[in-house]
């Protein structure tokens, strides 16, 4: 799972990233740019420059005179524990916080290295990212029905209530898809929709109001 997000504050994670470090390709141990403590291949070869972490010489790779050890290789940076508990709730959006300790358990992190109760936390984290994920509504003194619009990509759906289309938006970002939302009544809605189709006929146009006829362009 690695799909970073920007994130500092006092519920960042202490858990230390891992950027730049190293591995050895075959077994995936850490490596280290040290050469091995014992390297028995001294008259033939030159000392590697790279070791596993234990001292050793990286796994043997085919080279050009036989055998050889591998070279290290770049290991991808971990995400902070508040990225990975974001990444899986807009994948999962309906994991419950106990769901996101189990998860994190069995990826490896430490919970415990939160700034408080880790259910606490990841309850707190939840919360800010369901409460930002929703839609902004303006609001509406005459009390008139709004059509809430989520596009990403080349679909545009659109809906009577506002939580069926933050749900749809978190299932848009959880694709990678570059999303946007909006509030607007049915009169601009219909005036949207026909600009839309008559200018971009490639987009899927997907309307689930329950009132609504429905249809793509």
């Amino acid at each position: 799972m690695t799909t970073p997000h920007e994130h500092t504050g006092p519920d960042t994670d202490t858990t230390p990233t891992e950027s730049g470090s190293l591995r050895c390709p075959e077994c995936g141990e850490p490596a280290r740019l040290v050469p091995p403590r014992e390297w028995p291949l001294a008259a033939f070869l030159a000392r590697p420059a790279a070791s596993h972490a234990d001292g050793t010489a990286l796994c043997p790779v085919p080279g050009p005179y036989g055998s050889q050890p591998a070279s290290p290789v770049g290991a991808p940076a971990r995400l902070t524990m508040w990225q990975a508990v974001r990444q899986s709730w807009l994948i999962h959006p309906d994991w419950t916080v106990e769901d996101h300790l189990s998860w994190l358990d069995g990826e490896g992190y430490d919970t415990d290295l939160a700034d408080g109760d880790p259910a606490e936390v990841i309850g707190r984290w939840l919360t800010e990212h369901r409460r930002t994920a929703r839609l902004s509504v303006p609001p509406d003194a005459s009390g008139a029905a709004r059509v809430y619009v989520v596009a990403g990509g080349d679909m545009v759906a659109v809906f009577d209530n506002p939580d069926a289309a933050g749900i749809q938006r978190t299932v848009m970002q959880a694709a990678n898809l570059d999303t946007i939302a909006s509030a607007m009544t049915p009169a601009q809605w219909d005036t949207a929709r026909a600009v839309l189709r008559a200018e971009h006929p490639q987009l899927v146009i997907t309307d689930v109001r329950r009132d609504a006829t429905g249809g793509t362009a």
